[in-house]
């Protein structure tokens, strides 16, 4: 689509969201948890109008993804590009972030192109997934094993993650809402929050869904007998979203429910599910050496998780083919 002014509408049909947008009535988006969008285009520049101040990541033609954790106004995403077909992906670099974009503006008679498409994969989790790696430090999604998987198998993706979330209701914090309801709300806790609007989920289905969840229920004490039966419904409810879908079950990397996670996957799976796999984490990182504080994987474990993580997709993806 050729535009005269290089005024890009953010209802651009060659635009690819992946993971949780809103479009609001003047035409403007805004972007919930981690989630990111594609765009290929003519010409030698890109910017993005932005209503307000957020963390993101962007990437051009395939090069190093950039962090701006101060984004405003106009940011120009590219140029002095030759002159030809780029391409941009844009994601929000860490929870809360929201980003609320205005328009695209590209070179005056350039064009939008269809971005190539490729599978998507979306990550759930929590702190890890997001990034979090220790105060002072640098958290970003960046960093974390639920970016640089994808990218590692060439996939388009994004995240549904908060720190501190669990799998079981009255678990976890700040947000102790629990992931198995938490999923089908459009956004990320925020506090003082009231009448989250839900997020419907035929919006955006991805074709493998990757969870990392467990870390944060407890694995001994009452609330201990709430993670089984909440995993499972999560894994029932994420198969109803996604009939296609081939799911990916992960055990925590500090080991927390790890048998309960393979038992509820061998249930699935003698149901006759059996695009749900287990995925046992078990010996990929020492959580006494390569964590910062006994849970949050350094930036080098992230990567180490990553390449472990990819290799047993593949695996599977190739075993499958």
């Amino acid at each position: 689509m050729s535009y005269a002014e290089g005024l890009v509408p953010m209802s651009d049909k060659n635009i690819r969201y992946l993971g949780r947008w809103r479009e609001k009535p003047n035409g403007y988006v805004n972007g919930y948890y981690e989630s990111g969008l594609e765009l290929s285009f003519t010409g030698t520049s890109l910017s993005v109008a932005l209503e307000d101040v957020c963390r993101l990541l962007y990437s051009v033609d395939g090069g190093a993804f950039q962090r701006n954790i101060n984004a405003k106004d106009t940011l120009t995403i590219a140029s002095g590009l030759k002159e030809g077909e780029h391409s941009m992906r844009i994601y929000s670099e860490y929870q809360q972030s929201f980003p609320r974009m205005k328009y695209c503006q590209i070179d005056h008679g350039a064009s939008t192109t269809p971005f190539t498409k490729r599978p998507t994969m979306e990550f759930v989790g929590d702190s890890i997934s997001v990034g979090y790696i220790g105060p002072g430090l640098v958290n970003s999604l960046g960093n974390s094993f639920s970016f640089r998987t994808p990218e590692l198998l060439n996939l388009s993706h994004n995240t549904v993650a908060f720190g501190g979330i669990a799998v079981a209701a009255g678990s976890g914090g700040p947000d102790t809402t629990g992931m198995v309801s938490r999923y089908t709300k459009l956004s990320e806790y925020t506090p003082g929050e009231s009448s989250v609007p839900e997020w419907d989920t035929s919006q955006y289905t991805p074709d493998y869904l990757v969870i990392n969840l467990g870390t944060n229920d407890p694995s001994t004490g009452e609330k201990a007998q709430n993670f089984k039966p909440a995993y499972t419904a999560f894994l029932e409810n994420a198969r109803a979203y996604y009939p296609d879908a081939t799911l990916f079950a992960m055990s925590p990397f500090n080991g927390s429910h790890r048998n309960e996670i393979s038992e509820i996957v061998t249930a699935r799976n003698s149901t006759g599910d059996a695009k749900v796999i287990y995925i046992d984490t078990s010996g990929w990182i020492d959580i006494a050496t390569e964590t910062t504080d006994g849970t949050h994987p350094t930036i080098a474990a992230q990567e180490k998780i990553s390449v472990n993580l990819a290799t047993s997709v593949q695996k599977y993806l190739t075993a499958r083919h």
